[in-house]
């Protein structure tokens, strides 16, 4: 029983670290945004490096995690353009047709789309302690956003659309990864992963990338730890986590990504933050503490 425990404590530790990194992203992201404007772009070259360092890595040290069945490699196709390639596009796609806090917002549905397709593909039920996390974290998450001041004059139905096939997307990675994690390690995870998204958004970027090439060493730096911190660090953690959680635990306990990143604005950008946000925030701490104290 104790040793469950303490899988469990690691377990969400880990999730917690990965979505912090992740939190992170926003950060790194505007310090880039400097150099290029597309984040497409950027989004396609941070996963591109990502995947062939942790390519490299597992080649240099645990050659053995690099094997996958050749019949598993059209589920990780699936899994790279549906959890990563797709969830990018539909984010950016939300963003130009609506706004930023809608797009957020609706980005941050995923683990009501977890709790439901956890229930149908992974057999995890859904009880009413998930509901209420999952409540209480989309109106927290929808405050910190501030969704309330959005320009209600840009929503309109395309926005939408986009913006909840980017939560359902979102989800997905979690199921996805339930699924891989139960024949493979979490690193293989993420690099097949990984390196089929990345295929897939250099694919739709084409010669957009090229721009990339007269970037200045310094942008590339900013690129690189773009890759290996908040990117390959976030999703390895994330992913480590989800290993010994239930899938509709570990996304509402991810959620506590938008936190961290509204402090980091706060405290690295010198943005302001209202008081409605702080209580935003503290209604998803609270949904990720209501739904721990749920579950054991």
């Amino acid at each position: 029983m104790e040793k469950q425990v303490l899988k469990e404590t690691r377990a969400i530790v880990s999730v917690l670290a990965g979505a912090t990194l992740l939190g992170s992203m926003g950060a790194w992201g505007r310090a880039i945004y400097r150099y290029e404007g597309n984040p497409m772009a950027v989004v396609t070259w941070r996963a591109l490096i990502g995947a062939m360092i942790l390519a490299a890595l597992l080649a240099i040290f645990q050659p053995t995690l690099l094997r996958i069945r050749a019949r598993d490699l059209p589920f990780f196709a699936l899994y790279g353009f549906v959890g990563v390639t797709l969830n990018f596009w539909a984010y950016f796609s939300a963003v130009k047709f609506t706004t930023l806090a809608v797009a957020i917002t609706l980005l941050y549905t995923y683990p009501a789309f977890v709790v439901l397709l956890s229930a149908l593909f992974l057999r995890e039920r859904i009880t009413s302690a998930k509901l209420v996390a999952v409540a209480v974290i989309l109106l927290g998450s929808g405050l910190v956003a501030q969704v309330h001041q959005a320009d209600w004059l840009r929503l309109n139905l395309r926005g939408i659309l986009f913006g909840v096939l980017a939560g359902i997307t979102a989800a997905t990675y979690s199921i996805f990864g339930k699924r891989a994690l139960a024949r493979y390690q979490p690193w293989t995870v993420v690099l097949y992963a990984f390196a089929a998204g990345s295929l897939f958004l250099a694919v739709l970027s084409g010669p957009r990338l090229l721009p990339a090439l007269r970037y200045p060493a310094i942008a590339w730096l900013w690129i690189l730890g773009l890759a290996l911190v908040p990117s390959l660090g976030g999703y390895a953690l994330y992913t480590i986590g989800l290993r010994d959680l239930p899938a509709s635990q570990a996304s509402i306990i991810a959620t506590w990504e938008v936190v961290v990143a509204a402090f980091l604005g706060w405290l690295v950008f010198r943005e302001h933050l209202a008081p409605v946000q702080f209580f935003g925030a503290a209604l998803v701490c609270f949904g990720i503490g209501w739904i721990q104290r749920a579950e054991t």
